[in-house]
C-alpha cells in the first residue's frame, strides 16, 4: 500500500515543496519525489530516495556533479516529516 505526504523545505533562500510517495519492499523503503520544481530536478540525481533502515536515506545514482546541499535539505525534510533522525 502506498502512502503520500508533502514536504516543505528552504533552499537558496527560497521555499519549495514536493509530494512524496512511499513504496515499501522487503529490502528497502522508496520515497519518490513528485511535483518538484524543474530547476531543482536538474541538480538532483533523480527523484528516488532509498532507505534501508531507520534514519538511513540516500538518493539513488548519486555522482559528484549533483548538488549535495540540496540533497541534504530534501532528505532532512523527508526525515523531519517521518519524525526520525538522519544517521
Amino acid at each position: 500500500m502506498a502512502r503520500i505526504f508533502n514536504i516543505y523545505f528552504n533552499y537558496d533562500n527560497a521555499d519549495f515543496h514536493a509530494v512524496v510517495s512511499v513504496r515499501t519492499t522487503s529490502f528497502f523503503t522508496e520515497y519518490t519525489l513528485n511535483n518538484l520544481d524543474d530547476r531543482l530536478l536538474e541538480q538532483l540525481p533523480g527523484t528516488k530516495i532509498l532507505s534501508t533502515g531507520a534514519g538511513e536515506f540516500n538518493f539513488q545514482h548519486v555522482s559528484p556533479v549533483h548538488n549535495n546541499a540540496l540533497m541534504k535539505e530534501v532528505i532532512r525534510a523527508v526525515a523531519e516529516h517521518l519524525k526520525t533522525t538522519i544517521v
